[in-house]
């Protein structure tokens, strides 16, 4: 499924929605007559003002909160790689004997990591590739387990941190790709937008022109507004990606002395 596609039409089907609630809008002040001079006139300014003070509130906590956590998905592809790096040098501390192995299991691990990170908008095949992270860490554990009988005891301990550190970041990586907030909040910001759409076109129904250009202005801010929020929150499906980080786990991947992908 191509996810940048279907955002693209989501977002110009929900502008010609904006654009239709503003035309409601008007239709309904014209159809009522409302003008300057009406008694409650003041009283619907008030509600409007306190609508659109909440779009406002709702799209400015939306947008902070969905760059909050890119960034944090991006700190934490760094805090990984630097992981993995420790990790991998702490290999030297085990009993060299077991070594190839482990270095061995290590790349597989890395490999599945970074296929996981270049199918992560893929929610069937991230899945899949997560049980065999999962079926690879457990291996590799049993493996470094064993290593660690055979070594010093205080490099061996070094080594297991080191080793769990690893999994806990990825860990916690994978959790946070995951972590957004309720769906219900999405369609209540489409939804507020939408209603102060009308609250425009009520406020356009007595021009003579309409004001077109107002009319599309609202529309396009509105509209990209929630575009970039959404971009934000999945920021490897649409125009703002952080896959330019998994730069980062290739080129130590390809420190390990074998190409990504080899055995």
């Amino acid at each position: 499924m191509n996810f940048s596609l279907m955002l693209i039409s989501l977002a110009v089907l929900f502008f010609f929605l904006l654009f239709g609630a503003i035309h409601l809008g008007r239709y309904l002040g014209k159809s009522h007559g409302d003008t300057e001079e009406d008694s409650g006139r003041v009283g619907a300014a008030a509600i409007e003002a306190s609508v659109f003070a909440l779009l406002g509130l709702l799209v400015a906590f939306t947008f902070s909160g969905a760059a909050q956590r890119m960034a944090e998905r991006r700190n934490l592809i760094v805090e990984e790689v630097n992981a993995v790096g420790t990790a991998w040098l702490r290999v030297d501390l085990v009993n060299a004997s077991d070594q190839p192995q482990l270095r061995a299991q290590f790349r597989q691990y890395v490999d599945e990591r970074i296929n996981y990170l270049q199918h992560v908008a893929d929610f069937e095949r991230r899945d899949q590739i997560a049980n065999t992270i999962a079926a690879i860490q457990k291996d590799l554990w049993a493996t470094s387990m064993q290593a660690a009988t055979r070594s010093t005891p205080a490099f061996a301990a070094s080594y297991a941190s080191a080793v769990n550190e690893m999994f806990d970041v990825a860990t916690s990586l994978t959790v946070a790709q995951k972590v957004h907030p309720p769906t219900v909040t999405y369609l209540f910001l489409c939804f507020l937008a939408l209603v102060c759409g009308c609250f425009v076109g009520l406020n356009l129904a007595n021009t003579k022109q309409g004001s077109l250009i107002h009319q599309l202005l609202y529309a396009l801010v509105m509209t990209t507004a929630l575009y970039i929020i959404v971009d934000f929150e999945f920021p490897r499906i649409g125009t703002i990606r952080i896959d330019q980080g998994d730069a980062l786990l290739i080129a130590q991947r390809q420190a390990m002395n074998d190409p990504v992908g080899g055995r």
